[in-house]
């Protein structure tokens, strides 16, 4: 991941002037619907005027079309009393039953920035826009043109879309949605928003699959045969059934290499971060406890790092995505800005069995903390230095 863009730091600084923020979102608001739901109402065709509505694949999967439903729901284990899913008020652990199922399209037209399904009467496919919640505001339900449609010929699968971009999205929202495909054709291909990442490629080529992708630009496509698989899960919500696949497809690639039981992680450059870092660093180097730059790890070295663990602390971000890797028991502190609260590792953890605590801490209008080496220490039994 690359540092903090210009553009980023200045949403972050906006946002720390409350009411002009939400002032400016307002507006921005208000005028952006306007133009989507006015091209909406007198767009013409599929290329001008976003859907005119919604259509289930579940339904057409349970009326006969051909494909098949891997889960129809499944659920987090028991809360912890004091949790950090419940602290956020984002009901990470409520959305159930969620259905995971794939379902086979002929001549399908996929719009927007998702690619998402739409049909003949312009509905487009709720599943593919993560359910009912929050599919209007999906940005292929709000586009207001398209381009000329590509077609691509034989069988394709995709990986596209809102939530497909960033460390997590792509292990837990993405990738997942290959389970099924040793069901498809064996020539189906895969469908892809680029250009890829390093993690991406190395997962990729753990899964064989790296010949099978094609990169895509567009926002409007027209399949021969597509097998469209649904995301496993509201994104955020970690289900068993996604933590289960992954250590399953990688744990086998973890690097054979000597690792720390105990490490510190570092983030460098990023939104958010521990201002006090180098302190915090520096403190646990003294406990004899390892500081570690994820960034500066192959795939397989991050899996191994995590699969040996047995305490981590860090600030909450994407490296802890690797918690998936994780033996059961592994002592986990969280460190989290008041500002930007998300209980998505507390949900592997409670999936992997892990001991998982966090502390919330002010910030500043950057989402920054200051983390307090008194508070470090309160934990040390915890974290068993």
């Amino acid at each position: 991941m690359a540092e903090a863009s210009i553009k980023t730091n200045l949403i972050f600084r906006i946002k720390g002037w409350s009411r002009i923020f939400s002032l400016l979102k307002g507006i921005w608001f208000f005028s952006r619907r306007i133009v989507l739901e006015g091209s909406r109402a007198f767009g013409f065709g599929y290329r001008v005027g976003g859907p005119r509505g919604f259509f289930s694949g579940m339904k057409l999967l349970d009326s006969g079309w051909w494909g098949r439903v891997l889960l129809r729901g499944q659920e987090l284990p028991l809360l912890p009393v004091k949790s950090l899913i419940l602290e956020t008020g984002h009901n990470q652990n409520g959305r159930q039953p969620w259905p995971v199922f794939w379902i086979n399209i002929k001549d399908a037209r996929l719009v927007g920035r998702s690619l998402a399904p739409i049909d003949s009467s312009k509905k487009i496919m709720i599943e593919a826009l993560y359910g009912s919640e929050f599919g209007a505001e999906d940005p292929s339900y709000n586009y207001s043109y398209l381009h000329s449609p590509l077609r691509l010929e034989g069988c394709w699968t995709s990986l596209i879309s809102q939530w497909s971009s960033g460390y997590y999205h792509w292990f837990h929202d993405a990738l997942p949605r290959l389970a099924p495909l040793a069901e498809f054709p064996e020539e189906t291909k895969i469908l892809i928003r680029g250009p890829l990442s390093s993690y991406q490629l190395e997962s990729l080529e753990m899964l064989g699959l790296i010949d099978r992708i094609r990169e895509i630009e567009g926002n409007h496509l027209i399949i021969e045969d597509y097998y469209f698989s649904s995301p496993p899960g509201m994104t955020g919500c970690t289900n068993p059934y996604v933590v289960n696949w992954l250590r399953e497809k990688f744990l086998p690639y973890q690097s054979l290499i000597e690792t720390p039981k105990k490490f510190f992680i570092k983030r460098q450059g990023k939104t958010r971060g521990i201002i006090n870092q180098e302190e915090i660093a520096e403190y646990f180097i003294s406990q004899g406890w390892a500081v570690i730059d994820l960034e500066t790890l192959s795939l397989a070295d991050q899996i191994a790092w995590f699969a040996n663990a047995q305490a981590i602390i860090g600030e909450h971000g994407g490296g802890f995505t690797n918690l998936v890797w994780c033996d059961a028991g592994c002592r986990v502190l969280e460190l989290c800005s008041d500002r930007f609260l998300n209980g998505c590792y507390e949900g592997i953890s409670l999936c992997n069995n892990l001991d998982h605590r966090y502390n919330v801490f002010v910030s500043d209008s950057f989402s920054r903390i200051h983390v307090p080496i008194s508070k470090i220490r309160a934990n040390s039994l915890f974290l068993k230095f």
